[in-house]
């Protein structure tokens, strides 16, 4: 009689629930992408809308660079959109047209579509830009 080998379940793989996972990065992912843009456009709208704060940032001499700082950031979100936006493309079509996956545009993207520090960078980037600018305004208006 043959032998068979007991498989313990801990041992037997497992279905990975990836879809969670995603379902939960996409979230937070555009929470964080709405905020940026609300708080990066917010705070200029902001102080060119209140005569009076407008008017004491402009005064501390820092003005411009507060609002340059903020709407670096929103750019720097836009243009990770954009990007990644064209990647998604490219991707799009290489799942129709088999040639288009020996293009160098897909393979980039597809290196992009993997590389999660790409997008982490500009997020932090994104994040200091903010910060620069509300402790500049904190010193100011305190």
């Amino acid at each position: 009689m043959p032998r068979r080998k007991l498989i313990s379940s801990a041992a037997t793989p497992q279905k990975k629930e990836e879809g969670g996972f995603y379902e939960a990065y996409v979230a937070f992912a555009r929470t964080l992408r709405l905020w940026f843009t609300a708080f990066g456009i917010g705070g200029p709208v902001l102080f060119l809308t209140n005569e009076s704060a407008g008017a004491k940032l402009f005064a501390s001499g820092s003005g411009r660079i507060v609002v340059y700082f903020f709407l670096s950031g929103v750019g720097l979100q836009i243009m990770e959109a954009l990007v990644f936006k064209s990647a998604m493309w490219y991707l799009y079509l290489g799942e129709f047209d088999e040639r288009v996956k020996s293009w160098r545009r897909y393979k980039a993207s597809n290196w992009l579509s993997e590389s999660y520090a790409v997008e982490f960078l500009v997020d932090l980037i994104t994040l200091v830009l903010f910060a620069g600018a509300t402790l500049r305004l904190l010193r100011i208006f305190s």
